[in-house]
């Protein structure tokens, strides 16, 4: 009877402990990662940009202007590529917490 109870206590010791760490996780979502795949984005319109003015000629104004809006939009898109690939993986870790609250209560 003792062995059962101390088995119980380990495994719910376990859930609880796995718990924690996705609420360590979910607290350190909040971070700024920017990976490769977000510095070729902004890079490589540039490089394309740079291989089509040696090839035609582009208006130094014009050429300004659509590298700002190159620019811009890179970054734009790697915020919102972050900050949805947060929000997917809160909502995957809360899912995991209620179900475990479910199944305890």
């Amino acid at each position: 009877m003792n062995t059962e109870n101390e088995m119980k206590a380990k495994l719910e010791i376990e859930h609880i402990a796995e718990l924690q760490k996705y609420k360590d996780e979910f607290e350190t979502l909040g971070k700024n990662d920017w990976g490769l795949k977000d510095l070729i984005s902004i890079f490589l319109p540039f490089v394309l940009l740079s291989i089509a003015n040696s090839f035609y000629d582009i208006e130094t104004e014009l050429f300004q202007i659509i590298c700002f809006i190159f620019l811009a939009s890179a970054v734009v898109q790697g915020m919102i590529r972050e900050q949805t690939k947060k929000t997917n993986r809160r909502i995957d870790l809360l899912l995991k917490i209620i179900k475990h609250e479910q199944k305890g209560g």
